[in-house]
């Protein structure tokens, strides 16, 4: 239990810099986060096509945008090696996209993936590949008893943030 806190606080001294922009959203996507960590059975890695990742939140505060586009630049400059690759694992995101944590996902009923984590890595890599590119991802899948709410919940979250689809 004193790990998976020790971690939460790590996270939230990582995302510092972004308290001061938060709102009403940003609160329910933090509460969010909190019952998928608490609610959580296990979880496992697995890989998936890129472009069935969808992000929970918009990349609209100052930091994510530079850090999001930062990591444009960086994919760009290994986009060639990356493309023969064909499936970016999380030894090949630590290299080119360094961060804490892998890219944490929840499989929707329509069979895509929410990150709930490693939203600005998402976008990056969906801004560089396209779907003809045919890139996979590894990710960290949250899995659940009774998911239910968890999907509601994220839904919601992906509203408030105007990434309806």
């Amino acid at each position: 239990m004193f790990q998976k806190i020790s971690k939460f606080i790590t996270y939230l001294i990582e995302k510092r810099s972004e308290l001061a922009d938060l709102e009403s959203k940003d609160a329910l996507l933090a509460k969010t986060i909190l019952d998928i960590h608490r609610k959580r059975t296990y979880s496992d890695f697995v890989i998936v096509p890129l472009f069935s990742l969808k992000q929970i939140h918009a990349i609209d505060h100052e930091n994510a945008i530079k850090s999001t586009e930062n990591r444009v630049i960086a994919l760009k400059q290994t986009k060639d090696t990356l493309l023969k690759k064909k499936t970016l694992t999380r030894d090949n995101l630590s290299e080119y996209l360094p961060s804490i944590s892998a890219i944490k996902v929840v499989k929707q009923p329509d069979d895509c993936y929410i990150a709930f984590e490693g939203n600005g890595r998402l976008v990056a890599m969906q801004n560089v590949f396209s779907v003809s590119d045919g890139i996979n991802v590894e990710v960290e899948e949250y899995y659940f008893k009774n998911p239910t709410k968890i999907f509601k919940r994220m839904n919601r979250v992906r509203s408030l943030n105007g990434l309806t689809d």
